[in-house]
């Protein structure tokens, strides 16, 4: 087979794909992040191996410099992964440099106004108990957004604990807050049954159609009742950590983070944080 073919590119691309969920353990997001990545690719270069002309289109597309970034990456190491495989020539691969990226400091909340926003969350009816306790759970141990649509009723221990599935199929325990705990048992006493169907298939937290509760539908609901990302309160999780002392290795591990230096941007927000209260703070700031 030859990547240069257009009937053999579909079968190398599902070899790939396979690869990556299989041997190297990627999450079926990340593996649709891939595909689509690469079928752009394919579509649109016409040389393989180069990335001027696909680089051209996404300039013109007004794609954000971190979106091509990802592109780039996704791209050259499938091309490489062909290249091992003898589907495609190691001459035909042309170096392509990531486009410099300026790091912005993620959005954090203050203590005040997320332990507002949280106790003032209505729980009047099922949507509103399911909707607060996904809020908590999310600011008190900074889950992502797969973690908490994948997590499942047997996931939640009754020592204040639950077990999430992060990237790359990592399993890893963490600690959530009384009030986290307390919020997500009211919303299964007294709203999850209300939910539950033949589609549950025992998860956690379920739509109104008693599904898995999707990615999207998650992103929603913390847009309606916080006004604000899901992300902003990862960062807003681990930034007020920081704040209260604990160790940049112990937020690492509690984010799932494989790579030291991706948890080493909350130190910066910390210090950002530090320097604001101390100018509000000082006499003469």
């Amino acid at each position: 087979m030859n990547l240069n073919n257009k009937n053999d590119q579909v079968e190398i691309l599902n070899q790939y794909l396979d690869s990556l969920e299989k041997i190297k353990n990627y999450s079926p997001n990340t593996v649709k992040s891939y595909k689509n990545d690469i079928l752009q690719y394919l579509k649109e270069e016409i040389v393989l191996g180069e990335f001027a002309k696909f680089l051209k289109i996404c300039s013109k597309k007004e794609y954000s410099k971190s979106t091509i970034n990802r592109k780039i990456t996704s791209i050259k190491t499938f091309l490489n992964w062909c290249i091992e495989k003898n589907y495609l020539n190691s001459s035909a691969l042309k170096s392509v440099k990531n486009l410099k990226n300026e790091k912005k400091l993620p959005n954090v909340l203050t203590a005040n106004y997320i332990n507002e926003l949280l106790d003032g969350l209505p729980t009047s009816d099922a949507k509103g108990l399911r909707d607060k306790a996904i809020l908590e759970i999310m600011y008190s141990s900074g889950l992502r957004v797969s973690e908490v649509s994948n997590l499942k009723l047997k996931n939640f221990k009754k020592n204040k604990s639950i077990k999430v599935l992060g990237k790359g199929n990592k399993e890893r325990v963490l600690p959530i807050t009384s009030r986290a705990y307390d919020s997500v048992n009211k919303y299964i006493e007294n709203s999850r049954n209300i939910f539950v169907n033949e589609k549950s298939k025992s998860y956690l937290f379920l739509g109104i159609r008693g599904g898995q509760l999707s990615d999207r539908e998650i992103r929603r609901i913390v847009k309606l009742r916080a006004g604000t990302f899901p992300h902003s309160l990862r960062h807003t999780f681990a930034t007020h950590l920081l704040d209260g002392g604990a160790d940049l290795r112990i937020v690492q591990e509690l984010l799932g983070h494989n790579d030291p230096s991706t948890t080493q941007i909350y130190t910066h927000v910390s210090k950002k944080q530090m320097k604001k209260k101390y100018e509000q703070s000082h006499p003469r700031g």
